[in-house]
């Protein structure tokens, strides 16, 4: 079975389109500049208090979502 790299950026993009919102709005709840954002949100990693941060402005455990991923990737 192939297993697929966990790309954190697109679990964050997923979900702020899930939730409806812009990246705009993500850029102003973290407090950094818009085009910092899309680095985030094309990123394969992050650092884990970055996750943190968006865990809580987005009220989204991303966390869970990695180790699912993870899991999957596992079997």
């Amino acid at each position: 079975m192939k297993t697929y790299p966990l790309h954190v950026g697109s679990l964050v993009r997923a979900e702020l389109y899930k939730q409806n919102k812009t990246v705009t709005w993500l850029a102003q709840q973290l407090g950094i500049k818009r085009t910092n954002c899309y680095r985030i949100l094309h990123a394969q990693s992050i650092h884990t208090s970055l996750m943190e941060q968006l865990s809580i402005a987005m009220k989204h455990d991303f966390f869970i979502d990695c180790s699912s991923q993870l899991k999957q990737n596992a079997n």
